[in-house]
Parts: structure tokens; sequence; C-alpha cells
């Protein structure tokens, strides 16, 4: 069937925190994060009389194509067209929902039958949080357990996942700075970091267990807001070595602090960064835009945009 065509479209994601840099009671990292509508991975998938990748990011579209068929002993005659992207190494968590989207839609066409995570782990992701994983595949606000230190090969087991609140928006900015950590890089900062003090770990497990949750469950902005900036700034002071401060760079922390004079409810850098974050209700969020766009032409330049949570996850569609 040459005219199978399928259609993927995946999410963003915010990196919220991690939850246990200690690793005393058997299991490391734990990661906190939702699902957010923009910017996208849009690719389609189609059998073809010879292989071939167009589009953007061609070059690793192809290499994640070819370790799709190495993983799964299959070959295809397939066209691989990206037409939209996720900016890489900006805290948005490109790396997964790209080579998700490329694996799922190889797996729909060679008639692989794998789940998601399976899918994942294949392509070289989940190394420590299944967030953007199952963001993919459900999208919501996610907690996952982290994974054990004996075997950290299996995929972290996911322990929380809602919808978050429609009337919640992200103000999202990337300032024009350098990336953040990546690849070899930010292996290099783990291995470099001592144990996180085991009452710093407390102190992000409680928040999350007794302010951060139950106010997404209330759907208490103010509350969920101040929880998300306490975990933030703890696991940001534990990474201040390896990346230069709490946030990634001045530029980072300047904005961020600009956020917080406006009045955002919570505030973040995303994973390593550039992308930062502030959360305000629905009616807020143009005018908050256009003063953080504003902030950003005269500082270091960069963009911002108003994102709202993705609850869904991934769309596939296949037609034929």
């Amino acid at each position: 069937m040459l005219n199978m065509k399928i259609c993927v479209k995946t999410p963003a994601r915010l990196h919220l925190g991690l939850i246990d840099l200690n690793g005393d009671l058997g299991r490391m990292f734990g990661g906190v994060g939702v699902g957010i509508d923009q910017p996208n991975i849009i690719l389609y998938a189609q059998q073809a009389e010879q292989f071939l990748v167009t589009g953007k990011e061609s070059a690793l579209a192809t290499q994640l194509m070819q370790r799709f068929f190495q993983n799964y002993l299959v070959s295809s005659s397939v066209h691989l067209h990206v037409e939209e992207i996720i900016p890489a190494h900006s805290g948005l968590g490109s790396g997964t929902q790209f080579a998700l989207a490329v694996a799922t839609a190889l797996a729909k066409i060679s008639g692989v039958k794998v789940s998601t995570p399976e899918l994942s782990l294949a392509m070289g992701r989940a190394q420590r949080t299944g967030v953007g994983t199952a963001i993919f595949q459900k999208g919501g606000f996610v907690v996952d357990g982290g994974k054990k230190t004996a075997q950290n090969t299996a995929f972290p087991p996911l322990i929380y996942q809602q919808p978050f609140p429609r009337d919640w928006r992200f103000i999202v900015a990337l300032p024009n700075v350098k990336k953040g950590l990546f690849s070899s890089e930010e292996k290099s900062a783990f291995t470099q970091l001592p144990p996180m003090p085991a009452e710093e770990v407390a102190k992000i497990c409680r928040l999350t267990m007794f302010k951060l949750l139950p106010a997404l469950a209330e759907k208490d902005l103010e509350s969920f807001g101040e929880a998300l900036t306490a975990i933030q700034i703890v696991t940001g002071n534990y990474f201040a070595h390896v990346q230069g401060g709490t946030y990634s760079n001045i530029a980072i922390a300047e904005a961020l602090t600009f956020l917080k004079q406006l009045g955002v409810h919570g505030f973040g850098q995303s994973s390593w960064g550039p992308a930062v974050y502030g959360i305000v209700k629905q009616d807020k969020a143009q005018e908050t835009l256009k003063k953080v766009k504003k902030y950003l032409a005269k500082n270091v330049g960069g963009d911002a945009f108003v994102a709202k949570a993705n609850n869904q996850g991934a769309t596939v569609k296949i037609t034929t």
C-alpha cells in the first residue's frame, strides 16, 4: 500500500524540575513536567519507491530513522518529510519529541507493534526521566518515579498524570543566549556533581506532595506557583556549580526577575534553558506577553509566546 500516509504532531514540554538527585533510596531523578501546545514537531511519513528524507533537520531525521530500523530489524522504503520542528537544545523537549515522532510514524508504516515507552528506550530517550515520553503519549502534567540506581535501563514508572487547568497560561521566553547543556556536556555535568543532600531532596518531595500537587488538584494557581518557584530554586542551586548559577545564564536570571516583577504565579527555567516561563491566568496572558517581548527587545533579544497546556499528547493521523 504505497499510498499509506502518516502525520505526527507532537506537543512541546516544559521540564519543571527533578525530584531526587541523591539516590540513597535506590532511585534517582524523577521528573516533573507539563505538555504545552507549541512549538511542535510536525512530520509526514509515506511509503515510497525509495528512501527519502526532506524538510527541516533532515540529517537528524535520517539518523533517527536508521536507529529505528536497526533496533527493529525492519526495512521500509519511506519518504519522511519534516514540516515543523521544536528548537533544539532550548529546554522545550525537542530530542524526545522528534525521536518519538519519527519512531511512531515508522512503527505504523512497518507494522511494528510496540508501546511508546518501549519506543522511547529503543530510540535512546528516558535516560533520566520519562516525562517527555509521557507527555508525547498523553500530555498533561506529569510526575515520574525515577530510575533504579541498580538497573537504570528500565523505563521510569509514571506515578502521576493529570490534565493541566485550561485557563492557566505559560508565558514562555527564549532569550537570545547560548544553548543549555546537552549531549556529552550534560553527561559530564551530572558526573561532576555530588549527591544532593537528603534534606534538600526532602524539601523538594514535601513541596511536591503537599503543595504543588494539591494546588493543581484544587486549581489554586497562587499556591501552585509558589511551590513551583521554590522547587526550581532548590534544584537550580544544586546545579549552580555546573551551570554558573541558580540559572544557566545571567540574562536568564534577569529575565526571570522581570517575570516576577510582572506578578506571574510561578516561574523558572525549563531544563538547562534557555527557555524560561511564568504562569498567569488566561486573561492576563496577552498583556504580560507584550511586556516580555518589549523587555527582550530592549535587552538580549529573543522571542516569547503564550502557550496553553497540551492535555492529549501527540496526534497521529493515518490516511490511505
